[in-house]
């Protein structure tokens, strides 16, 4: 035979469910939700800094600062190919020409934002920097 205190017991545990799912999905899932759509903007744009470095700095490379592109403008086509917002990208190159037997490193910059929400938009930026660096050949140095 069950007691009074039981009886009362279990109907006030009947009612916590009302309490904690909504507390379970706001604090819980929800952030765990945002987070997975912005997963996908983060790799994007890091893989759009990846490209644009390796590719600006292999043009550097193979044709010098005199060429009929800067790594600028390849900077700006791969920014555009991706679909981003000018002057997403920021590319930061090594003064002067290329030096045979040396590296040439170029660095770029990209804004991710921290939290993407569909809705909403971004809120909070972050700043990555990829960097890609080649070396020039030794032959032909002058040295």
């Amino acid at each position: 035979m069950m007691g009074r205190g039981s009886r009362a017991a279990s109907s006030r545990q009947r009612g916590s469910a009302l309490l904690e799912f909504p507390l379970i999905l706001g604090l819980i899932l929800m952030p765990f939700g945002l987070l997975i759509l912005s997963a996908p903007t983060w790799v994007e744009r890091q893989t759009a800094a990846r490209d644009a470095a390796g590719e600006s700095a292999r043009y550097l490379l193979l044709n010098g600062q005199d060429g009929s592109l800067t790594a600028e403008q390849i900077v700006r086509e791969i920014e555009a190919g991706y679909g981003l917002a000018p002057g997403t990208l920021r590319v930061s190159m090594p003064p002067g020409g290329v030096v045979p037997g040396e590296s040439v490193t170029v660095q770029v910059t990209v804004t991710i934002p921290a939290v993407a929400v569909p809705i909403f938009g971004a809120i909070g930026e972050v700043d990555w920097t990829a960097e890609h660096t080649e070396r020039a050949p030794d032959y032909g140095a002058s040295r």
